[in-house]
């Protein structure tokens, strides 16, 4: 179901800003969709969230990610000729995540779990991302596929979408050193059952892309970034996802 089917009227997109010491508010709304995005650090954002129905996100995975791609040969993380793009490091992620605070509403799915599965509950199911979309037996320098715990049990589903080197070029904007693929995000949420109208927050919103899922199949939005950077182009292309969907 798109977006399109859910909202009647459709009404543009209205922005509304709040600043506060800690923590800088972003609303977007068309329709009866909302999306609700927080500059700040989760933790301390958390007491002000409520009525969420999933959880899902793609968090720091604590392994020290080094993102100066630019060390790996003649292609870049985008495709491009001539040497990788330098990013900023990862918020967060030379530490163990903690995914306790997080184990809220009915659904959660959290990807890099095979990274901190110890500090998971037991019972869950996991679903598996084949970053190589055609199953050829070739290995990809940032691993094959990734994974994800979600806490609504069934078998290992697996989404093969292609997503490295020259192959991702052009799909979506790249903001983000791990940035997940929008589509990702929708084949989650409706693997684990997350209905259409619930509230969806990611914790660590990076690049925006379960906001983009979100408002791209009616389920509203609540994101949490730290990084002022990344808040910035997060906001900005769910702002272009938001107004596309009204003028459609």
């Amino acid at each position: 179901m798109t977006t399109a089917d859910t909202m009647t009227p459709v009404l543009p997109a209205t922005p509304e800003t709040e600043s506060g010491a800690a923590v800088r508010v972003q609303r977007l709304v068309r329709g009866h969709l909302r999306a609700t995005l927080y500059l700040g650090d989760c933790l301390d954002v958390l007491p002000e969230i409520s009525g969420v129905d999933a959880v899902i996100t793609d968090p720091p995975y604590g392994m020290g990610l080094d993102t100066n791609y630019g060390q790996f040969g003649g292609t870049d993380y985008n495709g491009l000729k001539g040497g990788g793009r330098v990013w900023k490091r990862i918020e967060g992620d030379n530490r163990q995540f903690d995914p306790r605070p997080w184990l809220l509403g009915s659904v959660q799915v959290f990807w890099g779990a095979q990274y901190y599965c110890h500090a998971l509950p037991q019972k869950g199911g996991w679903m598996v991302f084949n970053k190589r979309g055609d199953g050829k037996p070739s290995e990809i320098c940032f691993g094959d596929c990734e994974l994800a715990w979600c806490n609504v049990g069934q078998a290992v589903r697996m989404f093969s979408f292609m997503w490295h080197g020259v192959a991702r070029w052009g799909k979506e904007e790249q903001i983000h050193p791990s940035q997940k693929p929008a589509a990702l995000m929708a084949w989650a949420m409706e693997k684990a059952k997350v209905p259409v109208g619930a509230t969806v927050i990611d914790p660590y919103m990076g690049s925006g892309s379960t906001g983009i899922a979100c408002l791209r199949t009616g389920r509203n939005f609540i994101g949490v970034e730290k990084d002022p950077d990344y808040f910035k182009a997060a906001c900005a292309r769910l702002e272009r996802e938001i107004n596309q969907g009204a003028l459609l």
